[in-house]
C-alpha cells in the first residue's frame, strides 16, 4: 500500500464493500460514484444511477431538502445524521440517516458532495412499537383503576357492611387476575398450550359479572396460544366499556356472547341489554382504536358496534384461520 494507486485501491475497496449507502455527486446534484450499498438500498444498479440527477431518489415533497443541502455543502458546511426518507426503484420509501461532506479539489474549493446514507427501518419500527407499548401501558393501567372503580360502585349495591364488600371485591380481584394470567403472554415465552374459546370468554367475564347471570353459547374451538392475547384484548375492552357505562354497571343489565363458524369465518354477537347513551358510548379511545387494529391485523376480521337506548351489539367477524389451533 506504499503507492498512491494501491492506497486508491484500497479505499476504494473500503466504500465498494460498505453496509452503508455511499455516493457521490456533483454541484449539479447528478451522481458521480455509487456503491454495492447504494443498489442494495435504493434497487439501482451503478449503470442506472450513475450520470442521473439525485431527485430519483428524492420524493417529491421533499426537493427541498436537496437544494438545501447544495446551498450548504456551497458554504463548506457538513450535514450529519440527517433524518429523512428516499425512493427506492419501485417506489417504496425508505427512512434514512444522511450525512453529507463537502469534496474539494486540489485548490481547495467545493466540487461535490459525498453522501453516506444508512437504513434507519429497524429503528423506526422499534421506536413505533416502543410508542405504541407505552400507549397501550397507559390505556391498560388507566383502564385497571376506571376497572375498578367501577367493581367497587357496581359491588357496593349488592352488599350491606364493608366487610362484606371486602370479601366480594377480593373474589373480583383474584379471578381478574386469574383471567389476566390466562389472557397475556408469559413474557419468558413459555406457553401452557392453547385454550378454548368459550374458556377464554368466560375467564375475562367472571371477574366482571360474578354470580349474575349471563347467556354464552359459544362454540368450542380451541385457540393458538399467539392468537389469545389479541383476542383477549378485544374481549377485556369490551367488558371495561361494558362495566363503565354499559349491561355490567347495571342491576338489571344482561350480557349475551353467540361465537358460532359461518363458512369459512367465526362469528361473535355480543349483545348488551340495558340502558345506554349512544353518544357516551360511542365515543373513540385508544382502547377502541387498538381493538380494530388487532381485529385486522392479527385476526383477519372485522368489529362493528350498533348503539340504541335499549342496549348495544357488537359483531366481530374473525377469519378462524387466523387464531385456530
Amino acid at each position: 500500500m506504499d503507492s498512491p494507486e494501491n492506497l486508491k485501491e484500497y479505499l476504494a475497496a473500503i466504500v465498494e464493500n460498505s453496509d452503508d449507502a455511499i455516493i457521490t455527486k456533483n454541484l449539479d446534484s447528478i451522481i458521480q460514484t455509487w456503491n454495492r450499498s447504494a443498489e442494495h438500498m435504493f434497487g439501482f444498479t451503478a449503470e442506472e444511477a450513475i450520470g442521473q440527477p439525485i431527485t430519483i431518489l428524492i420524493p417529491d415533497d421533499r426537493h427541498h431538502e436537496e437544494m438545501d443541502i447544495i446551498a450548504r455543502l456551497r458554504r463548506g458546511e457538513r450535514i450529519r445524521h440527517f433524518e429523512t426518507v428516499r425512493r427506492r426503484k419501485d417506489g417504496c420509501v425508505v427512512p434514512i440517516s444522511l450525512t453529507v461532506s463537502p469534496v474539494r479539489n486540489a485548490s481547495g474549493d467545493v466540487i461535490g458532495a459525498s453522501k453516506i446514507a444508512r437504513d434507519i427501518s429497524l429503528q423506526k419500527e422499534a421506536a413505533e412499537r416502543q410508542r405504541m407499548l407505552l400507549a397501550e401501558m397507559r390505556h391498560r393501567v388507566g383502564n385497571c383503576f376506571a376497572v375498578a372503580g367501577s367493581l367497587i360502585t357496581v359491588s357496593a349495591r349488592q352488599v350491606e357492611t364493608a366487610g362484606e364488600l371486602a370479601i366480594l371485591m377480593r373474589g373480583h380481584l383474584l379471578a381478574l387476575a386469574s383471567a389476566h394470567k390466562l389472557a397475556v403472554a408469559d413474557p419468558t415465552g413459555e406457553t401452557s398450550g392453547s385454550t378454548s374459546f368459550r374458556e377464554l370468554v368466560s375467564s375475562i367475564i367472571e371477574p366482571f359479572v360474578g354470580e349474575k347471570v349471563h347467556d354464552l353459547d359459544i362454540e368450542d374451538v380451541r385457540i393458538a396460544p399467539a392468537s389469545i392475547t389479541p383476542l383477549a384484548l378485544i374481549f377485556y375492552e369490551l367488558c371495561t366499556n361494558a362495566i363503565k357505562y354499559g349491561a355490567f354497571s347495571q342491576s338489571d343489565g344482561h350480557l349475551s356472547v353467540a361465537a358460532r363458524r359461518r363458512g369459512d369465518r367465526f362469528i361473535i354477537d355480543w349483545r348488551e341489554r340495558c340502558d345506554i347513551d349512544p353518544e357516551t358510548a360511542h365515543g373513540k379511545s385508544f382502547g377502541t382504536e387498538l381493538c380494530h387494529d388487532v381485529a385486522k391485523s392479527a385476526l383477519g376480521g372485522t368489529i362493528t358496534k350498533h348503539f340504541e337506548a335499549t342496549g348495544m351489539r357488537a359483531r366481530i367477524d374473525l377469519d378462524p384461520a387466523r387464531f385456530a389451533a
